[in-house]
């Protein structure tokens, strides 16, 4: 769930771009580089789709989502920053500016969400690594550590 949270996030993130920012100029227009900022964390926030769907494994995508957190927190800074002291005197904050500020935090609230725990098994309700019911959890034995070689 927490995935799809970012990339509908990151959509709009995306499409805030070209919508007006500052004075009618859309967030192409107004920047120089927090426009490709707001970019890679809107392309990062989709492929993140990509990296739930192509790995069987819940890490990648866990350490995927907290390089996207990082990286979102940042880009919510910047836009903050600009839209607290935007370019130029007498500059109109348009709606675009608060979209893809609030898309921003969407990245990042939702990366937090997905990085939930994701075991794909309930409490009680044992799975195996596919998600497949189990009647029970194999028991993994523990070996002795091997002695300390002398010295």
């Amino acid at each position: 769930m927490g995935e799809w949270l970012v990339g509908l996030a990151g959509t709009a993130l995306i499409v805030s771009l070209f919508l007006p920012w500052f004075d009618g100029q859309t967030g192409w227009e107004s920047f120089a580089i927090t426009d490709l900022i707001t970019a890679a964390v809107a392309i990062g926030a989709l492929a993140l789709l990509l990296v739930t769907a192509r790995f069987r494994s819940a890490s990648p995508a866990i350490a995927y989502e907290a390089m996207l957190t990082l990286i979102g927190t940042v880009a919510f800074a910047i836009i903050a920053i600009r839209l607290l002291s935007p370019p130029g005197d007498d500059v109109a904050r348009d709606g675009g500016a608060w979209l893809g500020l609030l898309a921003c935090a969407g990245v990042v609230a939702a990366s937090l969400v997905a990085m939930r725990d994701e075991r794909p098994s309930r409490p009680g309700r044992p799975t195996d690594s596919s998600g497949v019911p189990v009647s029970e959890l194999r028991e993994v034995e523990m070996l002795p550590a091997p002695p300390a070689a002398a010295r």
